[in-house]
């Protein structure tokens, strides 16, 4: 698994720790109601951020509710690669694999992790092409 950097940056609903070139960690505070304003301004701030395209660890320890208008929006961002939720109790997960269903949602690679570890390291794979037996 590659090295991963700590940088934290607050933004008005939460924080955004930039783990790698191509990876970001987005924490919600807790008692949050994410609307599309916040959704703009995470937009505003990885397209600032990342030069290229990048995947994204979206951490839900704390509890936090997200608008429809706002989940819908969320997905529509073209430079993400792929989505690992860190939900890590059966109320979060619940929450993630709903949000995972949601249809801008639906040509996104999303996947609910248990563990933080397990996340990051699904993040981390990089597909490549496979050899055919001849």
């Amino acid at each position: 698994m590659g090295e991963y950097h700590m940088e934290y940056y607050e933004l008005s609903f939460g924080k955004v720790g930039i783990l790698r070139n191509d990876i970001a960690e987005i924490i919600v505070d807790e008692g949050i109601d994410v609307n599309i304003q916040m959704v703009d301004e995470i937009h505003h701030f990885l397209l600032s951020i990342f030069v290229n395209s990048f995947s994204l660890l979206i951490n839900k320890t704390n509890s936090y509710s997200t608008q429809l208008d706002a989940l819908i929006k969320f997905g529509t961002l073209s430079t993400i690669n792929k989505i690992a939720m860190y939900a890590p109790n059966r109320m979060a997960k619940l929450s993630a694999d709903f949000e995972a269903d949601i249809p801008s949602a639906a040509t996104l690679n999303i996947q609910v992790f248990y563990q933080r570890g397990d996340a990051l390291s699904w993040l981390d794979y990089q597909p490549t092409y496979m050899l055919s037996s001849l």
